[in-house]
């Protein structure tokens, strides 16, 4: 008998807390959506997170998950893809978690290329340790850390990334435009 899965079947049940108009939750319901779509079997998916908002994820899936350190997403989602390369691997990872605390861990994953779907969630800010600068804080960005304003330049992460060896796919979208970030997500996904 075959079982058609829903966009529900990916969900944990648990109530969402994210911030009302937060584009997390429009990638949340796109990663469900693509789920249901590919028919990805629940029990061989894994949602790994590190520390932030964005990390939150792991916890809305009705899939395994893995709630890692702060910065170590990357190290454990790659530990796991490594010893069972068969389970659909997600990465749900911040700016600060990705591209600060993380960023050895980001450059070495780039360079292993793993059969793993990366989601970054960069608003350019700390947001989950209210309004701190993150690394891809535009010059000027008034901030709790920065008063009068971020002075470093922000990292250019498409260029940084692009740079690395053996970066096969990097997409770039915005949660507001949902037939976008679907799309984005399903050509990383398939990729």
């Amino acid at each position: 008998m075959e079982i058609k899965l829903t966009a529900k079947d990916f969900a944990s049940g648990l109530p969402v807390k994210w911030c009302p108009g937060c584009g997390d939750h429009g990638i949340l319901a796109a990663v469900h959506k693509l789920l249901r779509d590919e028919q990805v079997v629940p029990e061989l998916t894994v949602a790994v997170s590190g520390i932030g908002c964005s990390s939150r994820l792991p916890h809305y899936m009705g899939t395994f998950g893995f709630h890692s350190l702060h910065g170590r997403a990357l190290p454990v989602a790659c530990g796991i893809k490594s010893r069972r390369p068969e389970l659909d691997v997600w990465v749900a990872t911040g700016d600060g978690d990705c591209f600060s605390i993380g960023t050895a861990h980001w450059i070495h994953a780039i360079r292993y290329n793993m059969d793993m779907t990366v989601m970054v969630f960069d608003n350019s800010i700390y947001g989950l340790t209210k309004a701190q600068t993150s690394p891809t804080s535009p010059i000027g960005l008034k901030t709790n850390t920065h008063p009068r304003g971020a002075w470093l330049p922000p990292l250019n992460i498409l260029q940084s990334t692009l740079g690395f060896t053996n970066a096969s796919f990097v997409a770039r979208t915005v949660d507001w435009n949902p037939p976008h970030l679907y799309e984005t997500l399903k050509a990383a996904h398939e990729h």
